[in-house]
């Protein structure tokens, strides 16, 4: 459910506006917004070391595991050992850079061979020119020198060395080829100093990781101080005065006036109820159940609006029953149990959400109950009973996911019917209940060639199939009270205007759920393949190395095919949760989320 907010105004002196902030932010109950957003402002050397500090460690995030394990923690304090990372890091950069240009420096030189430098040096020095020329023997008449020799360099390149007391000159069939400034051996030697300063500042890094736990403490440090900034700057002041405004949960306003109180803080408190064209925050507070949807809310950034309904429960219900048509198998099922109940304690003692894990726990017992429905474990067929969604159960498995689709968006539409007043235009909304059931058996009637096959009455009424008796009353609903006038034609025009736009989505929105039924059909038929390629490869490779051969098919497959389940669950189960529910029970999640100022400890 969502908690109801009330608009906070609290008033205070300016001198005791940080003392006011202080108080306000231990309460951890205020949503804040900013009064004067545009003033609201972070000194620049807070920014400028938060972003340091965010920066250190993320480098140290992303360091591989050194092997030395007697690493020693480097002293010194939180802002020095962001400097020193950084330090550490800007020389890894330039040095690797200096590397990349030696390396290439080592590559054109070891062409050479292991030439003397200083013999060319000393013929310099003697007044004697030199050249060595990139072109073809052929034309060694174009050039003008005392004496010319021709050599291969070790990659085959044809030179030919020139010497004179004179200026050399060649045409243009020649090429100057650019000798090594140093020796091969130099330039090797800087190779292995440039390397070896390089594990030098990595092995400090490892060092400077031992205290990552200080440097995230401190970056939490620096954030609470940010935010606190963007408080004190967002208020409003004028003279002696400053005002805040914000949200408060109602069960939390009668405690924010004792927190206060208590803490000897004179201001003025006055709580208020939203007016239209407010947009308080969105704080639910559901039981562990319906929680166990925020893991997927808060990946696809949904927050529902204040006044929308809270669907977290129906949301974690329906995404079970989709995951158990999607993933279709009790051994993926099992896979995702299992080992999340046996080690429970640890990840959540290691931090790991535990709305998450029971959400995963969650899905695996739907699927595996799922699988043994289906007799399907990693794609074999153990027991001896079973309802095949591929066989001669197909019918039924189409039908009952067309009819979960009705169901489902039924219940958007009476929900919406419950939380709306009660006017003429409820009988328009209960019409296209009336229609969406009609629909399901027109559609029942294209594949089973029996409308309302879940059903256990008799289809015809005066021999005339039900869903188009109810077809024409949901008609007369809609056509007289989706906008109900004193002026029929004017309200028949309105109710012609709402099928056209809803009637064909009504439609597509039911089959379309059908999806449920194909998606996993198309797994377990992949799990089926892979589990044949694995026994085909053990007959031909035979028992020893065939008992590999088919562990590797096996595990790449079942885990190719557990990853594609994965996907379909997030493209097609939270779509239609999130697409076709939502647009029947008119849900935007336009909200956003309440983040009450406090003291953070991440």
């Amino acid at each position: 459910m969502i908690t109801k907010m009330k608009k906070i105004l609290l008033a205070g002196k300016i001198e005791d506006r940080e003392k006011v902030l202080t108080v306000l932010r231990s309460a951890e109950s205020v949503h804040v917004d900013a009064a004067v957003p545009e003033k609201i402002k972070i000194p620049e050397a807070l920014s400028s070391e938060y972003e340091d500090c965010a920066q250190a460690l993320s480098i140290l995030s992303q360091l591989e595991k050194d092997g030395d394990d007697d690493l020693l923690e480097t002293p010194g304090t939180p802002t020095r050992l962001v400097e020193e990372t950084l330090l550490h890091n800007k020389n890894i950069n330039e040095l690797k850079n200096r590397l990349a240009l030696v390396t290439r420096e080592f590559e054109d030189a070891s062409k050479w061979g292991n030439f003397a430098i200083k013999d060319l040096e000393y013929l310099k020095n003697e007044g004697v020119n030199f050249a060595f020329l990139k072109g073809s023997i052929k034309n060694i008449d174009e050039i003008e020198a005392e004496c010319t020799s021709r050599f291969f360099l070790l990659d085959k390149t044809e030179v030919i060395a020139c010497f004179s007391r004179k200026e050399i000159k060649y045409s243009d069939n020649f090429v100057a080829l650019a000798f090594p400034r140093r020796d091969l051996s130099k330039v090797s030697d800087e190779i292995q100093t440039i390397k070896k300063s390089i594990q030098d500042n990595e092995h400090a890094l490892h060092c400077l990781k031992q205290r990552y736990v200080d440097i995230e403490a401190h970056l939490n440090k620096l954030n609470n101080k940010r935010s606190f900034k963007e408080v004190e700057t967002g208020v409003f002041c004028e003279d002696k005065l400053f005002v805040l405004t914000g949200w408060c949960p109602e069960d939390k306003t009668e405690d924010l006036k004792k927190i206060f109180e208590e803490a000897g803080v004179s201001v003025g408190i006055d709580f208020l109820e939203p007016e239209e064209g407010d947009v308080p925050p969105t704080k639910l507070k559901n039981s562990i159940f319906a929680s166990c949807a925020s893991p997927i809310l808060k990946l696809m950034g949904m927050t529902p609006s204040y006044n929308e309904p809270d669907t977290s429960f129906l949301f974690i219900f329906s995404m079970i029953l989709f995951t158990s048509f999607i993933v279709a198998d009790l051994g993926y099922g099992l896979l995702f149990t299992l080992p999340l109940i046996f080690y429970y304690k640890k990840l959540i003692n290691k931090g790991v959400d535990r709305d998450l894990i029971l959400m995963l726990i969650l899905f695996g017992v739907g699927t595996s109950i799922y699988g043994i429905i289906t007799n399907s474990f990693f794609g074999y067929q153990i027991f001896g009973f079973g309802l095949n969604p591929g066989g001669k159960d197909m019918i039924l498995w189409q039908k009952l996911c067309l009819f979960i689709g009705a169901l489902h968006l039924t219940i958007a539409h009476g929900w919406k019917i419950y939380t709306q007043p009660k006017t003429l235009k409820t009988i328009g909304e209960v019409g296209w209940v009336i229609f969406l059931w009609a629909m399901f058996g027109l559609i029942c009637v294209m594949i089973t060639n029996q409308d309302f096959g879940m059903l256990k009455f008799s289809n015809k009424i005066g021999g005339q199939a039900i869903f188009l008796w109810m077809f024409e009353v949901s008609a007369i609903m809609i056509l007289f009270f989706t906008e109900p006038n004193k002026n029929p034609f004017k309200a028949i025009a309105s109710g012609l205007g709402s099928i056209a736009q809803n009637a064909s989505s009504f439609f597509s929105d039911i089959l379309s759920y059908v999806r449920l039924w194909a998606v996993g059909l198309a797994g377990a038929k992949v799990a089926e393949a892979f589990n044949l390629i694995g026994e085909l490869a053990f007959k031909g490779f035979g028992p020893v190395l065939g008992v590999i051969v088919i562990c590797v098919i096996f595990s790449f497959g079942h885990i190719l095919n557990i990853v594609l389940s994965a996907i379909s669950v997030l493209a097609h189960g939270v779509r239609l949760n999130l697409l076709e529910f939502s647009n029947h029970l008119g849900l935007e999640w336009a909200g956003r989320e309440y983040d009450p100022f406090k003291e953070k400890n991440k």
